[in-house]
């Protein structure tokens, strides 16, 4: 889900991008992950992740595919991060080196390199146009 809002973040405007990104959060936050965190946690972190990649990802130098890449490599150590602090405020005690090198590191790493076929994905489903009648 986190990548898919970093895909969308990166191919349309910000204030859509923080629309789909609460979306995608409240839904993720339902669907997913109801009993460990709080409602509105994933919905928080995908908009502040939204912001951040629309704002980053504004680089004309670079094409889609190349920025990608890198932009959601920050993307998802943010994101991973900021999982990590709010499972410290609730008292789970996973802030830990060993946590951050076995599962939050590789973690990272598979996202960098699964965003350019989900962005690829994402950009070619954008540009599908209403069928005609």
């Amino acid at each position: 889900m986190l990548l898919v809002v970093v895909s969308w973040s990166l191919l349309v405007d910000v204030r859509l991008a923080m629309v789909s990104a609460f979306a995608a959060g409240i839904i993720f936050d339902f669907v997913a992950v109801p009993q460990v965190y709080p409602i509105g946690l994933n919905a928080f972190l995908f908009c502040l992740i939204a912001l951040l990649v629309s704002y980053l990802g504004q680089n004309p130098f670079i094409s889609g595919n190349l920025r990608s890449v890198p932009v959601a490599l920050v993307a998802a150590l943010v994101y991973r991060g900021a999982l990590l602090l709010a499972e410290r405020l609730f008292g789970y005690n996973n802030f830990q080196p060993a946590v951050i090198v076995q599962v939050i590191l590789p973690v990272v790493v598979i996202d960098a390199a699964l965003m350019i076929i989900i962005f690829g994905l994402v950009r070619f489903l954008s540009r599908i146009k209403e069928p005609r009648e």
